[in-house]
């Protein structure tokens, strides 16, 4: 039998600048592909040589042949075009965090910053480093420069020559330079020139204007510029049109033959059998037999003589798996994972491999009429699945900075609440292969817009052009990855052709809105579904979102995904999240401020009051502060100091969520997903997000637990009836316990109700309707609540409570808290008691506390409630940090 394997090989230093080092597996686990190495800048070149070994004489067979990789990702300098002096940079990086790190410019993110840093989106960069290539590599007959991520306009030279000119953030891009390079003190320099310079003419150069809503600046450029928009300014993100070498460069080396791409798709799955389709596409470069090896796992699949041709090569392979194992989401099941792998043979010799996870299982979205419009729901594995998510923007202005702990936080924290599903929202960027690979491990869809958002794009043959190599990239780089549920065109580019007033804002002709909105459907409607039909055939496209049957509101509701805004831009009241139902709600959401302790690191102390510049110029929304006073004084009395009002506008922002994904899960089948806005933030803002800048969980996520925990139950109280429904995502029936009590505030029990019922496997019912108000007749609903409880046997699957007025005019007692602490198996623990309700008991803490197991929640009286905290020494850190309860203000 045959083996292999891969060895990494030192290299000796070669220039005094340049540095070689073989670097572990957990070195190379540290970061994602565009994050950059803390510390000290260094010039890394790591060889990768896949080597034969004989099981006859266990000798390494000769290496001319195998594909070697060199990575060029340090000893970069910079300077400002025009300039003369050049400074250290960081490669992947970007202009802004240069300049930071030399010390030139102050923290982008700090007070009034942003403001006056917007002068470097006017100038053109230059970044050059020197290098030297291994004699294996040398050796090679091709010799390619690979370039994963040029952020955007971008002039290439190779020792003096022009090798490219990139113009497009999101592609990858593959230069031969063979005949170009040198062994030694080869010089690579780049110049990136400003998208408002590059593109001032073009824009000049149309007869009408085209929407740009978030480009804040005269000269509005980002619609002609395959750059992440948000860089060009939110209404929850900064402007910083920044450039830079914002993913890794290599050198590829190849004799013979290398793979170029490797796709698994599904051509029949059941419970007994799976049979898979491997395609592998070999480039030659002169025709030969050749022996192409497939494996899954470390078992072999196929093996295949094959006589290439010069040039690209397609192989497909048919695997068949006995009992396959699927993939499941996040709740229902294990996300399993098989490993699939294609290898290229020649005289004895492994020229190249390749390697891809992949995960079985069947999606659909279903769309079939019914009595009320159209059903809009995935279906995974045969079983129609409720999606619990959120939508997913950048992690960072500066994308190099997210570091692969970043992105297994992010992604833990969504697991961690019951999330099934994120959509990568189309004002950002397609995401590293690392976020992809952890969506994958975790089982959470991903619902994948293409980057385009709240604009109308140009339509002339170059642009399209660019667009189509930018989708033939990412959808090559994504479509292996089981966690891709559907290809998204745009971000509410449909609606906001419809509805927002384009036409007359801009004064456009009918000729002009011909043009126009003739471009977004050869976009849209002709290009994009023809690259997805051709090259990810298997995957749903959806042209926009929202999407739906046209008409007023009720057309709207009854079929496609739903963005609806009516809370917060509309200032109706939460209320109306129980009316504006629709089949999918993929947007809606309320603001909140971050952790105080957020807070603090962007602003000076004498800054950290309500109206202070520094604190508005951090929130993006042109009303946004006045926004969250108006809700707040609905239902709330309004803090006067900066840290109360913090906390309570993410009570606020909780308790309004809480209404909206209550009555989304209650309307199940009717309504089968809903994607709050948003998960995260890219800098540290007041914003819609769940979780601030640094991580920090807002008390909107924690209520996520609760509310998107398999079994929820919900009560709703109108007109004198009171109706409790329970919602499973259970793939099966269950026996339960249902408990109702009406109590008081001390604990008394004014009137209780228990039953056993079988809870129906992936349904909404109503457990109890019953007139409730002659039992609340003579009682004060400003001292009375309605606890409900849901057990399977003695386990407590989901808990809430029903009040019957306003925060504002609960008559909420002086509560007793005790608080005891204990270890259990290196974990810390806090247990709490109260003799009376305190309503939203939470903790208040600093970042180095970690997470909480709970917070935010009401505590009931004479009930203790343990909370486990994520640190192996919780004492240290409690005696550090005060334990906060309900303030004053919201008794």
């Amino acid at each position: 039998m045959e083996k292999f394997i891969y060895r990494q090989i030192r290299l000796k230093r070669f220039h005094p600048a340049c540095s070689y080092w073989n670097r572990s597996e957990t070195d190379r686990n540290k970061r994602p592909s565009g994050a950059q190495r803390p510390g000290r800048s260094f010039t890394a070149i790591i060889l990768l040589i896949l080597t034969f070994i004989s099981a006859g004489n266990g000798q390494p067979a000769p290496q001319q042949k195998s594909v070697l990789f060199q990575s060029l990702d340090a000893a970069w300098q910079f300077r400002q075009a025009g300039k003369t002096h050049w400074y250290p940079a960081q490669v992947p990086g970007t202009v802004h965090t240069d300049l930071q790190n030399i010390g030139l410019i102050p923290d982008p993110f700090y007070g009034l910053n942003e403001h006056d840093l917007q002068w470097i989106e006017n100038e053109n960069w230059v970044y050059r480093a020197r290098f030297n290539v291994n004699d294996e590599v040398f050796k090679r007959k091709h010799i390619d420069l690979v370039f994963k991520g040029l952020d955007t306009y971008a002039e290439v030279y190779l020792n003096d020559t022009l090798i490219l000119k990139a113009d497009n953030m999101f592609r990858t891009w593959r230069i031969d330079c063979k005949d170009l390079l040198k062994k030694e003190g080869n010089i690579l320099r780049i110049l990136f020139r400003s998208p408002l310079q590059v593109n001032r003419a073009r824009l000049d150069s149309l007869p009408y204007q085209l929407p740009a809503g978030n480009d804040r600046s005269a000269y509005k450029v980002s619609v002609f510029t395959r750059k992440a928009p948000y860089h060009f300014g939110w209404d929850w993100g900064p402007r910083f049109v920044t450039c830079g070498i914002w993913r890794p460069i290599e050198i590829n080396a190849w004799d013979a033959a290398r793979i170029s791409d490797f796709q698994i798709y599904q051509q029949q799955v059941n419970n007994k059998t799976a049979i898979l389709k491997a395609v592998a596409e070999i480039e030659a470069d002169h025709p030969a037999d050749m022996t192409i090896r497939f494996f899954n796992g470390g078992k072999s699949a196929g093996r295949q003589t094959v006589a290439l041709k010069a040039g690209k090569n397609r192989i497909e392979q048919s695997i068949r798996i006995h009992k396959p194992k699927l993939w499941w989401t996040n709740g229902l099941g294990q996300p399993h994972l098989y490993t699939f792998s294609v290898e290229i043979n020649s005289e004895k010799q492994i020229l190249d491999r390749r390697s891809v996870r992949f995960g079985i299982r069947t999606i659909e979205v279903v769309q079939q009429p019914d009595s009320v419009g159209k059903s809009f729901y995935f279906k995974l594995n045969g079983i129609p699945v409720f999606m619990k998510g959120s939508n997913y923007i950048p992690q960072d202005s500066f994308l190099p900075r997210v570091s692969a702990g970043r992105y297994r936080e992010i992604i833990r924290s969504a697991k961690e609440v019951g999330m099934n599903m994120l959509r990568v929202w189309g004002g950002g960027v397609y995401e590293d292969d690392l976020f992809y690979d952890l969506c994958d491990e975790n089982g959470i869809l991903v619902w994948q817009d293409f980057m385009f958002a709240c604009s109308m794009y140009p339509g002339d043959s170059a642009f399209m052009a660019n667009v189509r190599q930018e989708t033939l990239d990412n959808v090559l780089r994504l479509r292996n990855h089981p966690s891709l549920a559907l290809w998204c065109g745009n971000n509410e580019m449909q609606i906001a052709w419809e509805r927002w007033g384009y036409q007359k804002t801009f004064g456009y002709s009918p000729a002009d809105s011909a043009k126009i909105y003739g471009d977004y459907l050869k976009l849209f409607h002709e290009l994009l579904p023809r690259m997805i039909q051709k090259y990810d055939p298997g995957r749903f496209y959806w042209p926009s979102s929202p999407n739906s049957a046209p008409g007023g509101w009720a057309e709207e509701a009854a079929s496609g995904d739903l963005h609806y805004w009516g809370v917060w831009w509309g200032k109706e009241p939460f209320s109306a999240y129980e009316k504006y139902v629709g089949r999918f709600v993929s947007e809606y959401g309320f603001q909140s401020l971050p952790a105080y302790s957020t807070i603090e690191r962007f602003t000076p102390d004498s800054a950290r009051y309500l109206v202070s510049a520094a604190l508005k110029s951090h929130n993006k929304h042109p009303v946004g502060f006045e926004t969250i006073d108006e809700y707040m004084r609905r239902d709330f009395k309004v803090p006067r100091n900066l840290k109360d009002y913090m906390l309570v506008s993410q009570i606020l922002q909780a308790e309004g969520m809480k209404t909206a994904i209550e009555a989304h899960r209650r309307a199940k089948p009717y309504c089968m997903g809903t994607l709050y806005w948003q998960l995260n933030d890219c800098w540290p803002v007041v914003s819609w997000s769940g979780i601030d800048y640094y991580g920090n969980w807002k008390a909107f996520h924690y209520y996520l637990r609760r509310l998107y925990a398999p079994v929820l139950i919900s009560p709703v109280y109108k007109n004198g009836r009171l109706d409790v429904y329970l919602v499973s995502d259970l793939k099966s029936d269950k026996q339960v316990r249902v408990k109702w009590q009406l109590m008081d505030f001390y604990g008394k029990i004014l009137w209780n109700k228990q039953t056993e019922i079988v809870m129906p496997a992936n349904s909404s019912t109503v457990s109890l309707s019953s007139p409730f108000d002659i039992i609340l007749a003579e009682r004060d609903s400003a001292r009375v609540f309605l606890n409900l409880e849901v057990y399977a046997a003695d386990s407590l699957l989901a808990e809430n409570n029903l009040f019957f007025t306003k925060i504002k005019n609960l008559r909420l007692p002086k509560a007793h808290i005790s608080v005891e602490k204990k270890t259990v198996n290196n974990r810390s623990a806090l247990v709490i008691r109260s003799d009376v309700l305190v309503k939203n008991f939470f903790i208040d803490y600093t970042p180095d506390c970690g997470v909480f197991s709970d917070n935010y929640f009401d505590l009931l009286p004479d009930k203790s409630k343990t909370i486990w905290i994520n640190l192996p020494d919780t004492g240290k850190v409690f005696e550090k940090n005060k334990l906060r309860f309900l303030p004053e203000f919201l008794r």
